[in-house]
């Protein structure tokens, strides 16, 4: 694939604020054009925030972010997206394919990603989300449109997250390049906000898992409850997390609740020795363990018991802890 650096202007359509600071990342590294212009999909108010706040920040040179905004409608430009499941991708890459494409992270979610690209038999879904025959077509004839232009050296891969030899190794086999970044845009800005204050130096990162319904309610809320008991916790809820979680913590003594929809990469790039991190496997892990890398982070795996009936095998699977995990005790009933 001819590197579209510095070859001009490049769209990039993206869903959700990882895939903006991915969007940011790889054109401050000067992996996409020369020119970017970003399109958010509309109302996704976490991501309305984080557009707020990376333009506060200070865009990098050469970025132009379009609210409102919606998906390209022209093909054969140089296009970069975040989500490759999305319907609204997939019906791009069938109705107006572009010239070249750039595939960002989508947190976690890209490990599957990259699974259904080198594999013919992995479907380009989310293997947690029941898919209406239609979709499941369109899924089919996008994946088809990528492996044709993956054949043809007109996709590339630039992630944060580190992939199985595996994967790099069969990706380069087939001509899809894979190239790293660590969010060095990112980590040259100034520091952010620790993220907590006074005593409450633990940070717990909330999971979207239970909302998902891939795991249980009680069984988490004990557990966080259990690290409320041992000190004071600053708990930063997930952009998906609903009153099933956030209710019970909210008034629990020693939980200060935080709300705020800017992505754990910005806000709390202002962490040092003196915080520790604890999450179940998580994203923002694996990139806070590239932007702070003085934190203390502390990534736990799903107990089995967690797992609600039905997750599939697929789903557990992309959802374990990089390298190590901390172990850990939950109790049968909160202290208080």
């Amino acid at each position: 694939m001819t590197d579209v650096a510095g070859t001009g202007t490049v769209q990039a359509w993206v869903e959700s604020p990882f895939q903006l600071l991915g969007a940011l990342e790889a054109h401050a590294a000067g992996r996409l054009g020369r020119w970017l212009v970003v399109l958010p999909r509309k109302d996704v108010e976490p991501l309305v925030t984080a557009v707020a706040e990376v333009t506060r920040l200070g865009l990098p040179a050469g970025v132009t972010i379009q609210l409102p905004s919606g998906p390209p409608r022209h093909g054969g430009g140089d296009l970069a997206v975040g989500d490759a499941f999305s319907g609204e991708v997939h019906r791009l890459l069938v109705q107006h394919p572009p010239r070249r494409l750039v595939l960002l992270d989508d947190g976690r979610s890209t490990r599957r990603v990259m699974d259904a690209l080198i594999d013919p038999d992995v479907p380009l879904v989310r293997p947690h989300v029941p898919q209406a025959p239609h979709r499941a077509v369109l899924a089919r004839l996008a994946k088809m449109r990528l492996r044709r232009m993956i054949a043809q050296g007109r996709v590339r891969v630039i992630t944060a997250l580190p992939l199985p030899e595996r994967v790099l190794r069969v990706s380069a086999a087939i001509g899809l390049p894979v190239e790293p970044h660590n969010f060095t845009w990112l980590r040259s800005l100034p520091g952010g906000e620790a993220g907590a204050s006074g005593e409450e130096k633990t940070i717990v990162l909330g999971t979207s898992m239970v909302a998902n319904r891939l795991i249980k309610a009680q069984p988490y809320l004990s557990w966080i409850r259990s690290l409320a008991d041992q000190g004071p916790v600053v708990y930063r809820a997930h952009r998906r997390e609903n009153a099933s979680t956030l209710s019970p913590l909210t008034d629990y003594p020693g939980i200060t609740m935080v709300r705020g929809e800017v992505p754990a990469e910005i806000s709390l790039r202002g962490l040092s020795d003196r915080h520790r991190v604890v999450s179940l496997p998580s994203t923002a892990v694996s990139t806070l363990r590239l932007i702070v890398p003085e934190a203390e982070i502390q990534e736990f795996a799903v107990p089995e018991e967690w797992w609600m009936p039905g997750t599939p095998d697929v789903a557990r699977h992309h959802l374990v802890p990089d390298g190590e995990s901390d172990s850990f005790e939950i109790p049968q009933h909160s202290s208080r």
